[in-house]
């Protein structure tokens, strides 16, 4: 496994409220440790939280690695798993199936695996499906603009 420092800001803290919107809310975390790394996508973690942030595009090519990946991270935490989507251009069909088996295994546990800062292209897609409704899923804040 590769250890990334980030010596520098990716530019503002993104804070997020809590999945019900009444709690108080947390700063996302500081990446630092490269979990994945192809052309296609990129998968980092925060040491120490329940954090994965995915940049780049998740299709059929690549399920397989996220799935181990995710699986995983899913061992490693011991509460809710958030995986940070704001730098993810492109899901299919095969990508959010990966979403749902994880949530599901997290379901078992009474956790929950939450996306935030989801494009409209999967919000939309996961809403179409009606994977919004699935088990340990939960679509956190809202969708990020189009560019």
């Amino acid at each position: 496994m590769t250890v990334w420092r980030i010596t520098g800001e990716d530019g503002p803290v993104r804070r997020f409220a809590s999945p019900e919107g009444t709690g108080p809310t947390q700063d996302a975390p500081r990446y630092d440790v490269v979990e994945y790394d192809t052309a296609l996508l990129r998968v980092v973690s925060a040491s120490g939280s329940p954090w994965l942030r995915l940049t780049g595009d998740i299709d059929v090519s690549n399920c397989a690695d996220l799935d181990g990946l995710l699986r995983a991270a899913v061992e490693r935490v011991p509460g809710d798993l958030h995986l940070d989507l704001c730098r993810v251009d492109f899901v299919d069909v095969a990508g959010l199936r990966v979403f749902t088996k994880t949530a599901h295994a997290l379901d078992e546990g009474r956790r929950m695996l939450l996306l935030h800062g989801v494009s409209p292209h999967i919000d939309k897609l996961v809403r179409l499906i009606g994977w919004d409704r699935a088990p340990g899923l939960h679509v956190h804040c809202k969708s990020r603009p189009a560019p």
